[in-house]
């Protein structure tokens, strides 16, 4: 990590969206000094946050991994979010930070599918499980296959790897926990390969798919 140049550019980031956050409702926020302060603290913490990162640089390994997923949560809904929170709390709302928004390390991610500019769960979530975009209603599947054609999936090496049969391949320990129901596309793609999603259970795939040896989502849940 070259940190003079990391530190360099993360000054001027907080410079240029330090006005997005006072903390504070009570403080007046027509004074430039409060948007230097505040900008000067939080170029302060991640000065600290990178200083404490490169000291253990070399000894740093992670324990666990948790992935957490909102279906649909991009930067309008963050933002309509932070502000609801943020004036339930007796704040103008805009100022507010959302928990996750004070991590050390953020990114944005483009979302769609192949086949599809504004994409389904199915595609994305196995986009971000297997490394590869799909195609809409695809579970764990490359774009190559057709939805609802179990003749594309017979042979073994179109089943993507999933980051939990990664996981598990190493000898790791995994676990889905879902407010959805878990044989939904968002969780399904985890665990499981199917070319339509909304075959869900035995009773919503086709005969003729189970006469081809495809499996039904729940099915391979408890496989």
């Amino acid at each position: 990590m070259d940190y003079t140049k990391s530190f360099i550019l993360l000054g001027i980031m907080l410079s240029l969206i330090a006005c997005g956050q006072s903390g504070n409702t009570g403080k007046d926020q027509t004074s430039s000094a409060l948007w230097f302060q505040q900008g000067k603290e939080k170029v302060q913490q991640r000065k600290l946050f990178l200083e404490k990162e490169q000291e253990n640089e070399s000894s740093r390994k992670a324990k666990n991994i948790i992935f957490v997923v909102g279906d649909g949560m991009g930067v309008s809904t963050l933002t309509a979010a932070r502000i609801f929170v943020g004036q339930q709390q007796g704040l103008l709302g805009e100022e507010f930070a959302l928990s996750f928004e004070s991590f050390p390390h953020t990114a944005l991610i483009k979302t769609y599918n192949v086949d599809l500019q504004t994409p389904d769960s199915a595609g994305t979530m196995s986009a971000l499980m297997t490394g590869l975009k799909t195609n809409e209603g695809i579970i764990s599947l490359p774009a190559s296959v057709k939805r609802g054609d179990c003749t594309s999936t017979t042979l073994q090496d179109k089943m993507l790897p999933t980051l939990l049969d990664i996981a598990k391949a190493k000898g790791k320990s995994t676990a889905v926990v879902t407010t959805a129901r878990v044989t939904h596309a968002t969780p399904a793609t985890t665990y499981a390969h199917s070319v339509d999603r909304n075959w869900e259970s035995d009773d919503a795939i086709p005969q003729e798919a189970k006469d081809l040896g495809c499996l039904d989502i729940a099915s391979q849940l408890i496989a």
